[in-house]
């Protein structure tokens, strides 16, 4: 797929510049959670490069689901504050998404100024792909950018709708996603490994199926794995499980057992607690009173030795309950090797839940590509069409 994006050559002094960025993330005690490598900080590099070429640039963002209602708690406050940190400029937040009121502060910017507009979803319409709110926002800016591959998978009024109001382009860092995902498709190199994490089965079906005729092994890790051992037809304690795809991953197995690795052993434990005790044991002996929290010393190694030999990797969700550090070992054994291949291999990870499990292993930035996508990942990967790609395509 080749989107029409924007050339370090393109004249932008002056130029209004609209950017749809995806700033959806947690906010703690007034301040948004988000870490060196997520969402917000890798827009602000985007948004840094339109200031710098001295455009007016004018960002779009929604914040949770205020179901088109101004609702304090999702106001983009906290964004513009470390936006502007970031940036090491006021970013000055617009209480008004569109009229004279936005229309006269925008007039008023400089060359190189940064305006945040309020929540999109505080305005009904950008849920619905109104015509009217994409003109309404089209009428601030001269041209329009793209930069939240996160959101690219909704039919929304700011990234869909919009595109066809004005010229219209892909952000650097989109592209550049893009660019990379594209080539499994067009320049896929083997031993191709596949390794899915999480929990939610109906999610990871349609990419392990889109796959499963050119991967070489697909390494199951999380809550997906536990549900796996369940239609396998072993006990897993009181651990958590997709309870609706059990007969699903069943149909699976009977035509890809050959292609996909479940774990042999796994740390358990009684409870969530920080300090509570773990055992190692043979899959074969979770208690009742316990739960599976992590993959085994034994899996590890036989994942660790898969990903050794590929040449393309694409990992989506944790292998354990990662939230708790001494449950994430196999998650970060398994972020570690992927990160030592990368050169030898394409390697590319995605889903919100893991950066922060990166970042902290400091493993973040030893990736071909750490995708910003979530959802919008996993349908890309699908082969699903996203509309906020489509109205770019060349």
């Amino acid at each position: 797929m080749k989107l029409r994006k924007l050339k370090s050559d393109t004249e932008l002094t002056g130029k209004r510049v609209l950017i749809r960025i995806d700033a959806n993330v947690p906010i703690k005690n007034g301040k948004v959670v988000d870490g060196p490598h997520g969402r917000i900080a890798r827009a602000a590099v985007d948004i840094d490069w339109l200031s710098q070429r001295g455009a007016k640039v004018i960002i779009l963002s929604h914040l949770g689901r205020p179901d088109g209602k101004r609702v304090p708690a999702y106001s983009l406050k906290p964004v513009a504050k470390r936006l502007g940190g970031l940036l090491k400029t006021r970013v000055t937040l617009s209480r008004d998404l569109f009229g004279p009121k936005v229309v006269k502060r925008i007039s008023a910017m400089k060359n190189g100024d940064v305006l945040l507009l309020e929540n999109l979803r505080f305005d009904p319409r950008e849920e619905t792909n109104a015509p009217s709110f994409a003109q309404a926002l089209a009428s601030l800016g001269d041209l329009y950018v793209n930069h939240g591959f996160a959101v690219s998978h909704r039919e929304h009024a700011s990234v869909d709708a919009i595109a066809s109001d004005l010229p219209s382009f892909a952000g650097p860092l989109l592209a550049n996603e893009i660019s990379i995902l594209s080539k499994l498709d067009s320049h896929l190199k083997q031993p191709f490994v596949l390794v899915m994490g999480g929990l939610k089965f109906e999610t990871k079906l349609p990419v392990i199926e889109r796959y499963l005729p050119n991967v070489d092994r697909v390494l199951m890790g999380g809550a997906l794995a536990t549900t796996f051992l369940v239609a396998n037809g072993l006990s897993v304690g009181k651990s958590v499980y997709d309870v609706k795809s059990v007969e699903a991953i069943r149909s699976l197995l009977e035509h890809a057992k050959e292609k996909i690795l479940l774990p042999t052993d796994v740390v358990v434990s009684g409870s969530f607690r920080k300090d509570a005790k773990v055992r190692v044991v043979d899959v074969h002996d979770v208690r009742e009173a316990e739960y599976i929290v992590d993959i085994g010393p034994s899996t590890i190694a036989r994942y660790e030795k898969e990903i050794h030999e590929a040449k393309t990797i694409v990992w989506n969700g944790p292998i354990g309950y990662c939230e708790i550090e001494k449950f994430a070992r196999g998650t970060h054994a398994i972020a570690k090797a992927i990160a030592q291949r990368t050169g030898a291999a394409t390697t590319i990870v995605g889903g919100g839940d893991t950066v922060p499990v990166l970042e902290a292993a400091h493993l973040a930035d030893k990736f071909t590509l750490l995708s910003t996508g979530g959802g919008a990942l996993l349908e890309y990967l699908a082969g699903k069409k996203l509309p906020g790609l489509e109205v770019l395509e060349l």
